[in-house]
């Protein structure tokens, strides 16, 4: 795979999770990249699925990755919102930095166009979980982890890629544990533009509610489902650096504000 098409396969998604294909960064390669991303919404899937009509919700992220290459095999990631503001018309509005997940994830092998990795990570509850009565708030409130194998490869001599992911979300607080996934199929069509197809997911283990199972848009309280999909387009503009623009909508949502949302980034990497 070549690494133009490996560092296309980056992600840092609407969740902040920490994400990437099997690929190893490469020994002493650096990525970084600064996102900016909206949602605008009057539809709260709440805590049992239900879909209900809310004030217009609104949400704001800034959000920061990097993606550091220890060794051959071994790679850092890094991850999370600088900045979170949410609103919702006719309650107020809050602002503040959110969570922060810090992983190493592990090229355990290659086989052919095959890449297989293992990947840990802790996100630490930076946020405040407080904001807004609780109803906007900025983090989770707990400490968080997660644990995911991967699997990719690449085809069409180099030009196309593709990778699952699946992973155990561990949430503290009493806030249920989840199945996570995600995957990716992406193509080179110019030497400077990429174009991918992304979906992910998260699924809690079981269906009864926690204790902290209180309807919030933010996306980041108990019980928090969804099947997320969109298509994500990366420009270099030389140097190093690139220019990413994604799209996502999603179903099977519970407990978060559902609607479209959009993201716009500025990566470099050496």
């Amino acid at each position: 795979m070549t690494r133009p098409t490996a560092a296309a396969v980056v992600l840092v998604l609407a969740a902040a999770r920490v994400e990437a294909g099997p690929w190893a960064q490469g020994a002493g390669r650096v990525y970084a990249k600064l996102s900016y991303g909206t949602l605008r919404t009057t539809t709260l899937a709440t805590p049992d699925g239900t879909l209900q009509d809310i004030p217009r919700f609104t949400r704001h992220d800034a959000t920061v990755s990097l993606v550091y290459g220890i060794d051959r095999r071994l790679t850092l990631l890094v991850a999370g919102f600088a900045h979170r503001r949410s609103s919702l018309r006719d309650f107020g509005a809050e602002s503040g930095p959110g969570d922060v997940q810090v992983g190493l994830q592990l090229q355990i092998g290659t086989r052919g166009p095959w890449a297989f990795a293992f990947r840990g990570a802790v996100q630490a509850p930076t946020g405040d979980e407080s904001k807004g009565e609780g109803l906007l708030p900025t983090g989770s409130g707990a400490w968080e982890g997660e644990g995911a194998l991967s699997v990719g490869r690449s085809f069409a001599a180099g030009r196309g890629w593709a990778f699952v992911e699946l992973g155990h979300q561990v949430r503290g607080r009493q806030l249920r544990d989840g199945l996570a996934y995600g995957g990716q199929v992406g193509y080179k069509l110019h030497p400077r533009v990429f174009a991918a197809w992304n979906l992910k997911g998260l699924e809690p283990y079981h269906r009864q509610p926690g204790a902290g199972s209180v309807a919030s848009a933010a996306g980041l309280g108990d019980g928090v489902t969804y099947v997320a999909y969109g298509p994500t387009v990366i420009v270099a503009l030389g140097r190093g650096f690139g220019v990413q623009v994604d799209a996502e909508g999603a179903f099977h949502t519970r407990n978060l504000a559902r609607g479209a949302a959009y993201r716009i980034g500025l990566s470099g990497s050496r």
